[in-house]
C-alpha cells in the first residue's frame, strides 16, 4: 500500500557504474525537488561519471568514488589492502558527517550496501546492510525490482526501472521523461561538426548508434548497411554515426560501405557534445544504450532494437511515443551476464522494418500498424513492435503496435502490473488501457514453457499461506507461555521452515507464480529486530500478504 509522503531535506542518491542508470535517475531527482523544494540532493557516482552529473539538472553536489584505485590497491595485497580500507573509511566518514536524512541506493552491489551501513543514513530505499553485514532491501518496490530482474522473472514485469526506483523513493510527482541539459558551447561545436559533413541530401538528420555494450547485442554490419542505404536513398536522410572512439572498429566497416550522405561522429564527441548532437537530430536509431537514454532526455524520438538480454518493458526509452522492437524468442531476454551461443533474435528484425518504422516515426506518432504492413515486414511469431506511453497513474508502459498474439506472457504482465499497483501503491486501473481484455479459464490453464495450471499453483500458495498464519499463532502462544517446552518451539519452527521451502519451490515448479513466491522470500529475508514476538508479528503479516496477493492475482487474471 502506498506510504504517506515523507519530507526529505538532505538526500543521498547512490548510482555508481553506468551512464544510463544516472540518466534514469533524473525523474526521481526532479520529483524529490518538486515535492521538497528546499531539499539538497547529493549523488555518489563512480569517478568517470562525475563530469556527466554536471549536465544533469537538480543535482546540488557530486561525490565521486574511485573504484579503479580501490581495485588496484586490493590487487597489491598487503599495504594495498590497508590503503583501500583507509580510502573507503574516508568516504564513509565523509558521508556520515553530512547527516543525510534519506538515501536511495540504485546499485545492488555488496560494497555500496556496506558503505551505506557505515554512512549511518537512517531512512533507506534500495540496498543496504544490517548489523551483521547482510544485504537487506528496505523498500517493497526495490524488492519487486530484485524479484523481477535478478530471479529470471523478467517476462512477467512491465514496470520500467525508472518508475520502480522512483516509487522506491516514494516520489509521485515527476516530469514523465528523462532530463539532461544541453550546453550552448557543445551545441555550437556540434553545428560546426555537421557543417563539416558536407551532406548533399537535405532530409531528416538521423543519428545511428551502431555500437553496443556487448557483442550479443550488436546488430550485424550488413543490416546497418542496408538500413542506411534505404534511409539515404528512399527518404533523403542525412545519417550521422555516433559512438565512442572504442566503437570505431564497429562503425568503420559500416561507413566504408555507405559513403554517401553518411558522417562518422564517433570519437569526436564527449557526453555533453553527444547530447547536443542528439538534440539537433530528428531521430535516433539504436539498441538499448546510454545514447538512447540521452536522446530521450533531450526530446529526440527513438526507434530502438532490444536484442539478446535487452528487454523493452524494463529499460525502454522513458518518454512518450518512442518505438521499441522486441524479438520473440524462447531464450530471450537472456541473462545479461552470460555469453550467447546463438543470436537468432537478431535475424527477427529486418533493416526494411527498421526503415519503415523510422520513416513513420519521423512523420509523427505511430498508431496501430496496418495488417498489410505487418504481414510484409513482421512475422508476429518472431517480433513485436511497441510504442511507449504513460498510463493513467503516470507510469511508463508499452502498447503493442503489431500483432502480439504469440506473446504468451502479455496477459500475465498485465495481471501482475495490476497486482503490484494495487499492493504497493493502492491504485486500481479503471480507465481504458491495455488491461481491459477478459481471460477465460481455458487461457488461464494454458501451459507456459511446461508450467502446470494456474489453479493448482494458486491453490497451493493460498493453502500454504493460511497454514503459515496458523503456525504463527501457535508460535506466539508458545513464546508467551514461559513454561512451554523448548521441543514444542523447535517443532513449530521446523514446520515453518519446511513450509517456507515449499512456498519457494512453488515458484520453481509453477513458473508463472514465481514473482509472488519470490516477493515472499524477499519479504521474509528483510525481517528486522531481535524480539521474538515482534518477529512473529512481522512474519504473520508476510503470510497474510502472500494469501492476499494470491487471491488478488487470481481476480486480476479473471477480470
Amino acid at each position: 500500500m502506498q506510504q504517506p509522503q515523507e519530507i526529505k531535506n538532505n538526500v543521498l542518491l547512490v548510482n555508481i557504474t553506468r551512464l544510463g542508470d544516472m540518466l534514469q535517475a533524473t525523474p526521481t531527482i526532479a520529483g524529490i525537488k518538486q515535492e521538497n523544494p528546499n531539499c539538497k540532493v547529493t549523488v555518489l557516482v563512480e569517478k568517470q561519471f562525475e563530469e556527466v552529473c554536471k549536465v544533469l539538472p537538480y543535482i546540488d553536489e557530486v561525490i565521486s568514488l574511485d573504484l579503479t584505485s580501490i581495485v588496484l590497491a586490493l590487487g597489491r595485497q598487503a599495504d594495498g589492502v590497508v590503503e583501500a580500507y583507509e580510502y573507503v573509511d574516508e568516504i564513509a566518514r565523509d558521508l556520515r558527517s553530512r547527516d543525510f536524512d534519506f538515501c536511495l541506493n540504485m546499485s545492488s552491489s555488496a560494497y555500496t550496501a556496506l558503505l551505506l551501513r557505515l554512512s549511518g543514513v537512517k531512512r533507506n530505499a534500495g540496498w543496504t546492510s544490517d548489523g551483521e553485514g547482510n544485504r537487506v532491501i528496505e523498500s517493497a518496490w526495490s524488492r519487486l525490482f530484485a524479484t523481477s530482474v535478478f530471479h529470471q522473472n523478467r517476462e512477467y514485469n512491465s514496470f520500467n526501472i525508472v518508475d520502480i526506483f522512483r516509487c522506491a523513493a516514494s516520489v509521485r510527482k515527476h516530469p514523465q521523461k528523462l532530463l539532461m541539459n544541453v550546453e550552448e558551447q557543445a551545441l555550437n561545436y556540434v553545428k560546426k561538426l555537421i557543417e563539416e559533413a558536407s551532406f548533399t541530401n537535405d532530409g531528416p538528420l538521423i543519428c545511428i548508434q551502431a555500437g553496443a555494450s556487448q557483442a550479443k547485442r550488436q546488430w550485424a554490419t550488413e543490416n546497418f548497411v542496408r538500413l542506411i542505404r534505404a534511409l539515404t536513398s528512399e527518404h533523403n536522410a542525412r545519417v550521422v554515426l555516433s559512438g565512442s572512439k572504442s566503437e570505431l572498429a564497429i562503425i568503420g566497416p559500416i561507413a566504408n560501405e555507405c559513403r554517401e550522405n553518411v558522417f562518422v561522429a564517433a570519437g569526436k564527441t564527449n557526453i555533453p557534445q553527444l547530447a547536443a548532437l542528439l538534440s539537433v537530430s530528428d531521430l535516433l536509431i539504436t539498441g538499448d544504450t546510454g545514447p538512447m537514454h540521452i536522446s530521450v532526455a533531450v526530446d529526440t524520438p527513438v526507434v530502438s532494437l532490444f536484442l539478446a538480454s535487452a528487454y523493452g518493458f524494463e529499460t525502454g526509452p522513458y518518454s512518450d511515443g518512442n518505438i521499441i522492437i522486441q524479438p520473440l524468442i524462447g531464450c530471450g531476454p537472456c541473462n545479461p551476464n552470460k555469453p550467447c551461443s546463438q543470436t537468432d533474435c537478431h535475424e527477427h528484425i529486418s533493416p526494411e522494418l527498421v526503415t519503415f518504422l523510422a520513416a513513420r516515426r519521423l512523420e509523427g506518432v505511430i498508431g496501430k500498424l496496418p495488417s498489410e504492413i505487418s504481414k510484409g515486414l513482421i512475422d508476429p511469431s518472431k517480433v513485436i513492435v511497441y510504442q511507449s506511453f504513460f498510463d493513467e497513474f503516470g507510469f511508463c508502459d508499452l502498447r503493442p503496435l503489431s500483432d502480439d498474439r504469440y506473446d504468451d506472457y502479455s496477459y500475465l504482465r498485465r495481471s501482475y502490473r495490476r497486482l503490484w499497483m494495487d499492493e504497493l501503491e493502492g491504485k486500481i486501473y479503471t480507465q481504458g488501457n491495455t488491461f481491459n481484455t477478459p481471460f477465460t479459464i481455458v487461457e488461464l490453464d494454458r501451459p507456459l514453457r511446461g508450467g502446470a495450471s494456474f489453479e493448482e499453483g494458486l491453490t497451493l500458495l493460498s493453502d500454504l499461506a493460511a497454514r503459515g498464519q496458523e503456525l504463527i499463532k501457535e508460535l506466539v502462544t508458545l513464546i508467551e507461555n514461559v513454561k512451554a517446552p523448548v521441543e514444542a518451539l523447535a517443532i513449530v519452527n521446523h514446520e515453518l521452515s519446511e513450509l517456507d521451502r515449499k512456498i519457494e519451490q512453488i515458484g520453481f515448479h509453477y513458473s508463472n507464480l514465481s514473482p509472488i513466491s519470490r516477493m515472499f522470500i524477499f519479504d521474509k529475508e528483510n525481517l528486522g529486530g531481535s524480539n521474538a514476538l515482534e518477529l512473529a508479528s512481522q512474519m504473520k503479516e508476510i503470510y497474510e500478504a502472500l494469501l492476499r496477493r494470491s487471491k488478488k492475482f487470481r481476480h486480476y487474471l479473471l477480470n
